[in-house]
């Protein structure tokens, strides 16, 4: 038997999916098979789909409406506004919605009443378990549209940093700048395209990546 609750005390009712209108949903890294069953489900449920192009293709069998998010958060959000009270809207995001996503911008336009989270696999935790080995001792760092200041430091610190990276800031450049500060004798971990077919991971250190241009989508990991 349960303990009683004093009345002070706000107690979460846990059984919200499928209550509210908005689902913000994981889908792992972006092949059907890291995509979780209850994503799924709460996908099948949905009246329309929002999020990015690779995204969307995971449901393209699929006749919902459908409505591409790339480059256009605000839109997005104003469409989720407006419609979450006729709509059964499900915002899918890549990997795990907690770690660098959309979330963030729904929190803040949103009640928690309006949307319920459904967790992914994140690229995180694919990248760690390619490699063998735990993340939970790893410095986290996301350098999409921003700028490397901080990076020196975080690497200088910690025996274990984990980047997202992007098209400005490449493996190849994040590994230059960091032996023009001075920075050697680390390793770097390259992962691309991660659950893809044309998945590729690339173990070395940071003299060699400095040489290798042309990744596509990517994440890297530089350790001691």
């Amino acid at each position: 038997m349960s303990p009683a609750i004093p009345n002070n005390i706000k107690v979460k009712n846990t059984k919200r999916i499928g209550v509210n209108k908005v689902s913000i949903i994981g889908v792992g890294p972006g092949t059907v098979d890291y995509l979780l069953p209850i994503a799924r489900k709460e996908v099948e449920k949905a009246d329309c789909l929002i999020g990015a192009s690779r995204i969307l293709a995971l449901f393209q069998y699929t006749s919902k409406k459908k409505i591409l998010m790339e480059g256009h958060f605000k839109e997005a959000v104003s469409y989720i506004k407006k419609n979450k009270d006729r709509e059964r809207i499900a915002v899918l995001v890549s990997g795990d919605p907690g770690f660098f996503s959309f979330l963030g911008l729904v929190e803040q336009a949103l009640e928690k009443k309006d949307y319920v989270v459904i967790p992914g696999i994140s690229t995180l935790q694919l990248a760690f378990a390619r490699i063998g080995e735990s993340w939970q001792d790893a410095k986290i760092i996301s350098i999409h549209g921003k700028n490397l200041n901080n990076l020196e430091k975080a690497v200088r610190a910690s025996g274990k940093v984990f980047l997202l990276t992007d098209l400005k800031f490449s493996p190849q450049n994040v590994a230059a700048y960091l032996l023009k500060r001075g920075i050697k004798n680390r390793k770097a971990v390259v992962f691309e395209n991660l659950a893809y077919p044309n998945e590729r991971i690339v173990e070395t250190d940071l003299e060699n990546i400095s040489k290798v241009g042309g990744f596509g989508l990517c994440v890297m990991l530089i350790k001691k």
